[in-house]
């Protein structure tokens, strides 16, 4: 079982046909994670914190057509998150966002599952990140939660660190709270983006290397496993003792690249959990995961982002499209 926690929001969507025109989607990083897992058919359970307001009814609609496990879920009196997304010639998406007093971001202890209920649920994994572990007052809830799982060694902390810069938070803060969410996260997936912005290499001419050697900080000597997307680049996995596996992409017309990053993620556990690399004692599993393993984890995770770029709004594929083009490659 993968327990996902985190924001389910509605993305405005830009038309790029229609200037001015926006398409009200439901998103969310990590409702985006949700919704792949349960695609694919993952056992999974979304911790949501879901407005009951006509945004939130949309929201609870969508994840629930998408068979996606709300039996945790919270039904919040705040309103629901906003983000608007607008899309450039490449199919990146920017965003601005509504999140003053919103419901994604009130979580209290009280609303955790228990160690005792997670172990009955049979979790593996906790899979979170973006904004709900940068807004407060909720990921300092958050934060302490997960960690006592990572301390006691009872399952695997997944982070997914995807920062939002346009939402005005000081770098050196930023920073400084991925660096310690990523203390207790056996696995971290960043975009090459995203560390650019937090060390603040943007337009430095030796970024690569760079974020080599940020990686491995983040690894040190234990069995962390790292992921950087490149976007159309391919992806890189770090692994201590200096190691790097570079993954090529597959290439494909992009419409936009919303929930691609989620899509990736949702594959990648799924594949290590069918390698029984999820679970608990986290690290003594994932040294057990071979570079050749994670190499092909990569490459169909690479591959199944790709499909997401390839449909407007966060729309990864389900088991049977992947698995279709999987075999033709």
């Amino acid at each position: 079982m993968i327990v996902v926690i985190g924001e389910a929001l509605i993305d405005l969507i830009e038309d790029k046909k229609a200037q001015g025109a926006y398409q009200a989607v439901v998103g969310g990083a990590n409702a985006n994670v949700a919704i792949a897992l349960a695609r694919l058919g993952a056992k999974q359970q979304l911790l949501a914190r879901i407005s009951q307001d006509a945004f939130g009814q949309k929201i609870r609609q969508r994840l629930v057509d998408n068979k996606v496990g709300l039996d945790y879920a919270i039904s919040a009196t705040q309103q629901s998150t906003v983000a608007i997304a607008s899309i450039g010639e490449s199919g990146g998406a920017n965003y601005s966002f509504y999140v003053e007093n919103t419901a994604d971001w009130g979580w209290t202890k009280a609303e955790l599952p228990t160690l005792e209920v997670m172990q009955t649920l049979g979790a593996t994994t906790i899979q979170f990140g973006c904004l709900t572990m940068a807004m407060p007052p909720g990921n300092a809830v958050i934060e302490a939660w997960a960690k006592e799982f990572f301390d006691k060694e009872l399952l695997t902390i997944s982070h997914d660190i995807n920062v939002r810069p346009a939402l005005g938070f000081e770098e050196s803060i930023e920073r400084e709270r991925v660096e310690r969410v990523n203390s207790f996260s056996h696995l971290i997936k960043a975009s090459d983006d995203d560390i650019a912005w937090l060390y603040g290499l943007e337009g430095s001419s030796d970024t690569a290397d760079a974020i080599d050697q940020i990686a491995w900080g983040w690894i040190g000597n234990t069995a962390k496993i790292v992921f950087v997307t490149r976007g159309g680049d391919g992806v890189s996995i770090y692994r201590k003792d200096k190691t790097r596996i570079d993954v090529a992409s597959r290439k494909v017309q992009v419409q936009d690249t919303v929930g691609a990053g989620d899509t990736f993620c949702a594959n990648t556990l799924i594949q290590l959990d069918s390698l029984s690399a999820l679970g608990s004692k986290a690290f003594e599993r994932l040294e057990r995961v071979s570079n050749s393993e994670l190499s092909e984890i990569a490459r169909v995770s690479g591959i199944a982002a790709s499909m997401a770029c390839e449909k407007m709004g966060a729309e990864p594929p389900n088991a049977a499209e992947l698995k279709a083009l999987l075999a033709t490659i």
